[in-house]
């Protein structure tokens, strides 16, 4: 069932460490001193790198490893930007004590991916271990200044409730970030790309004939990324380890594309809640319309206006009137999860009506039409 983002239950097992990020001690969970070990284990890997993209690349799937292995064994406290900091601390007492090619390229990893709040940390170890090591590789030296350049692109699938955007950067490239708006919206995926034929067709090829005619537009009204605003990157517990090696990465991406277009006098749209301003009459007084000229009835107007506002709540403004596979399951599951509703079992026979006049109004083609309404029949 779609759980609130953030509603994982804490345990207590926890102990005080300080960490060199932080004034006072702070307490970390248990699961910290393991993951951060694997970690540092598995620096070596970064000698293997011959650009910084790569490095990027491989910093992000070392963190990410980690941060499945925690989500699958079901720890908790999984407080992934407290673990950012705790390791960026232990990174920092290594650059004193044991400086190295590997633990350099490493810093550069992070600092490409990390938030504001610790490339401080970051850079004075940078400067530490430059200062004690004879002999290092210049070419990390280009993950310290990444920017966007305000330039933006975006694509949706064929039933509109998946985005992909498409910003540039000094890489030079630019990175792809993938958002599911089926329901709340959810990061699904990203990664950095030679330019926007190649992210957008390495979208296309993900998505498969979903996405297979999406074609990448400029984008002129941030308006139209509003989904990815709406990614709050907070954990659901079924993350893919596609999301989780880009977990830091595509926030810190985000932060640097909005910078950059307000800098160009074109924000992004504000974070808002998406369950404020839905009016379930939006909805709910067209299908009955559509259903009294298509069955010769009217449909029950409470059970209508029930599943118009569960429908609304949560979803982007302009995808409202829209319908997917992916929003099918995900709505299968809130209905299912009316507890004692006595409308849930009428509302569940609804949905597959309700499915059909939107991909109908959407214009959708038949077989996709079919295919929903079949699916929100099971």
């Amino acid at each position: 069932m779609p759980v609130s983002r953030g509603r994982k239950p804490k345990k207590k097992n926890k102990k005080k460490q300080k960490s060199p990020v932080a004034t006072e001690p702070i307490s970390y969970p248990s699961w910290f001193d393991e993951a951060i070990e694997n970690i540092l284990d598995g620096i070596d890997g970064t000698l293997a790198c011959e650009t910084a993209r790569d490095l990027e690349q491989a910093t992000g799937e070392l963190l990410g490893a980690e941060l499945k292995r925690v989500l699958d064994e079901e720890n908790d406290g999984l407080d992934f930007d407290l673990f950012f900091a705790a390791l960026v601390g232990d990174v920092s007492v290594l650059a004193k004590t044991e400086p190295s090619e590997a633990l350099w390229r490493f810093l550069h990893g992070l600092l490409a991916i990390a938030a504001p709040g610790v490339v401080p940390v970051l850079r004075s170890s940078i400067t530490r271990v430059k200062a004690a090591s004879a002999s290092l590789s210049e070419w990390p030296r280009s993950l310290a200044n990444i920017e966007a350049t305000g330039d933006v692109w975006e694509m949706r699938d064929v039933y509109g409730t998946r985005l992909a955007v498409i910003a540039a950067y000094s890489y030079p490239g630019v990175y792809l970030f993938d958002v599911d708006m089926s329901g709340l919206c959810e990061p699904a995926g990203g990664g950095v790309y030679d330019n926007v034929e190649q992210a957008a067709e390495a979208w296309r090829k993900k998505l498969g004939d979903e996405a297979a005619e999406a074609e990448p537009r400029v984008v002129t009204d941030t308006e139209r990324l509003t989904g990815l605003v709406g990614c709050d990157f907070l954990l659901i517990g079924d993350e893919t380890r596609a999301v989780l090696d880009n977990w830091y990465r595509a926030q810190r991406r985000f932060e640097d594309l909005e910078t950059a277009l307000k800098k160009r006098k074109t924000p992004l749209p504000p974070r808002r809640s998406f369950f404020d301003d839905a009016d379930p009459a939006e909805m709910a007084r067209p299908f009955a319309d559509w259903h009294i000229e298509r069955y010769g009835n009217e449909p029950d107007p409470v059970i209508v206006e029930d599943l118009a506002e569960e429908w609304m709540g949560g979803l982007v403004p302009d995808t409202r009137f829209l319908a997917s596979p992916g929003r099918i399951r995900y709505y299968q599951d809130v209905i299912g999860d009316w507890r004692d509703h006595p409308h849930r079992p009428v509302a569940q026979a609804l949905l597959p009506k309700w499915v059909r006049w939107l991909g109908e109004r959407a214009g959708l083609p038949s077989a996709l039409v079919e295919g929903m309404v079949a699916k929100a029949t099971k």
